[in-house]
């Protein structure tokens, strides 16, 4: 075989929170890591995404005195995903990621706290939980980061609260729906924390004080580099090396060369998944379907699928996704897509389809609205797009997509290039089903109906509002059903809601120690993957706020001990890696 150009013990693809949550156990374990990542900057969808990981009995809920078990954890996982998953890679979920936060907490800069009223998405089944399995990233000070800041991905200022200068994370962002002194004094704080912020805004990085997946990637980074493990941006993998049946490296473009790296315990893919690909996505995944309604990070295109398969990977879920409902604003050219997490639980709002009816809870998990749209929509009556239904109250109180609520900004100081694109407005019901082209008599009846169930309390056609989970993204009651509220004051408002995922959750199959699977089910020698390159663990469900990560970065930091022990000999604890 030809000469290394370098030579590592474990190689990383990807600069997401799988992957680099692998690099750091790797280090810690005493490997020589490398990761490379193709796009200029690093942390992939993470750095874009809310940063919530789930994880049963993890090591913060005792602080708010919830109680939970590994048993109760497997047993609500196996009720969720109903046998569509090996029980093997569902315990070493169970078993490894309080492991894995327990870890990163101690070596690490990772911190998380748990969010003790986030319940799991099916808290009424057998073990599972009203709160505290969903955790988020800890405040980051970005300024840590140095200059390196400046190569994290961004999410674009449109999608920033107050143009970023307001950092917020899930538990703020909850306060903000509910309202009242608590909301309007977390607001006071923010703006004078960054306003306050003179050095960041001497250096123009923009906000520092960083939330959610822009804090967890933050928080990774500054932790690999103070290990010194490198990080090569710009640097595609374009094969993967086999050398009698197994995995031993890799060749990677970087600065226009082509350079074979060695891998002694392995290569991982964490390179994320297939979601901007619009070939791959009709190709494997339902109709209609495109790259346009994502949410997911644009380098996702499935690069790693290709070279994969070419050594004899299977795959596995590639026709699903991390659904979520989103909303586009076309004008926007750095923030077209809006994903919709509350605004569908929120009193005063409802989804249509063509017809002007309701076809579904829409305070569901957004996993399984998506799921009733497509299904809707197969049926006969169009459902893509469906339509976000409320009124001048709604419009007034609540955030929707690009649209602050209506007491910050009004409609006439809304940007020109919202109106007609991203929403539509009319003075009555039948002149705003006229607009979009639904049943007037439908959209008619169906707000006369909605309007007796928020009277009643109750909403015998979908029971919205009669689970825990649905209940979370609302407002303070005004009501006997915090989720049902009328639409009744004049103008009316319609924004179109599509399909949208968060990314693809179909990928290379694996077993319980994250190594990739063959198409004749073997284990193939030194090659891993994680996050969505991978098939993920869940199965064809979301069993809670933080499913995607938590799995990613679990299976990452399985992958690297599994590389590790197959490898060289581990160093100690009191010799691995840096402890911070």
């Amino acid at each position: 075989m030809a000469a290394w150009d370098e030579a590592v013990d474990f190689l990383v693809a990807g600069s997401g929170a799988a992957g680099m949550t692998a690099a750091l156990r790797a280090h810690d374990l005493g490997a020589a890591t490398l990761v490379i990542e193709k796009a200029p900057v690093y942390g992939g969808s993470t750095a874009l995404s809310g940063g919530v990981v789930w994880v049963p009995n993890n090591p913060f809920m005792r602080q708010h005195g919830l109680s939970d078990s590994p048993e109760e954890g497997l047993r609500y996982i196996e009720a969720v995903t109903a046998g569509s998953t090996g029980t093997q890679r569902l315990r070493a979920y169970i078993d490894g990621a309080p492991r894995m936060l327990a870890t990163l907490a101690e070596r690490s800069h990772v911190r998380f706290a748990c969010l003790p009223d986030y319940p799991d998405y099916y808290p009424e089944l057998a073990g599972g939980k009203p709160g505290g399995r969903s955790c988020e990233p800890l405040l980051f000070d970005a300024l840590q980061l140095g200059e390196e800041f400046r190569r994290q991905r961004q999410a674009p200022l449109e999608k920033q609260v107050m143009g970023g200068r307001l950092a917020i994370g899930v538990a703020d962002g909850h306060a903000l729906l509910t309202g009242g002194l608590r909301a309007a004094v977390f607001m006071a704080r923010g703006l004078l924390a960054y306003y306050t912020n003179l050095r960041a805004r001497w250096r123009k990085l923009g906000n520092t004080d960083l939330t959610l997946g822009a804090a967890l990637a933050g928080r990774l980074r500054l932790s690999l580099l103070e290990r010194q493990v490198p990080l090569w941006l710009e640097t595609p993998i374009k094969e993967i090396l086999t050398e009698d049946g197994r995995v031993v490296g890799a060749r990677v473009e970087r600065a226009g060369q082509l350079l074979r790296i060695q891998a002694r315990q392995g290569v991982l893919l964490a390179a994320g998944g297939f979601e901007h690909n619009a070939k791959m996505r009709q190709h494997y995944q339902p109709s209609p379907i495109g790259n346009q309604w994502t949410a997911g990070c644009d380098s996702n295109l499935g690069d790693t699928v290709v070279l994969g398969t070419a050594v004899g990977a299977s795959l596995d879920l590639m026709d699903d996704a991390w659904w979520c409902p989103a909303m586009l604003s076309p004008a926007s050219q750095t923030a077209p897509v809006y994903i919709v997490i509350f605004e569908k639980n929120l009193p005063g709002s409802i989804i249509v389809d063509a017809r002007g009816r309701r076809f579904m809870n829409e305070a569901a998990p957004y996993n399984d609205v998506v799921k009733s749209m497509y299904k809707a929509n197969a049926t006969g009556a169009p459902a893509i797009p469906a339509f976000l239904i409320f009124d001048s109250r709604f419009r007034k109180k609540y955030p929707c997509g690009p649209m602050p609520p209506g007491y910050a900004t009004p409609d006439r100081l809304l940007p020109k290039t919202l109106a007609g694109n991203f929403f539509v407005k009319a003075d009555s019901i039948e002149a705003l089903a006229h607009k979009i082209g639904v049943d007037a008599d439908g959209l008619r009846e169906t707000v006369a109906r909605l309007k007796q169930s928020a009277a009643a309390g109750t909403d015998p056609d979908f029971h919205r509002g009669e689970s825990l989970q649905d209940r979370y993204y609302t407002a303070k009651a005004t009501g006997p059903n915090p989720n049902l509220g009328p639409i009744e004051r004049p103008p009316f408002y319609a924004v179109r809601v599509y399909p949208g995922d968060l990314g693809t959750k179909g990928g290379f199959r694996t077993d319980a120690q994250a190594r990739v699977l063959s198409v004749t089910g073997d284990v193939i020698p030194g090659l891993y993957a994680a996050g969505n390159s991978s098939a993920t663990v869940m199965g064809r469900t979301y069993p809670g706020a933080g499913a995607t990560i938590g799995p990613a970065m679990t299976f990452g930091f399985l992958a690297a001990e599994d590389a590790a022990s197959t490898g060289r000999k581990p160093l100690p604890p009191d010799q691995a890696g840096n402890r911070l």
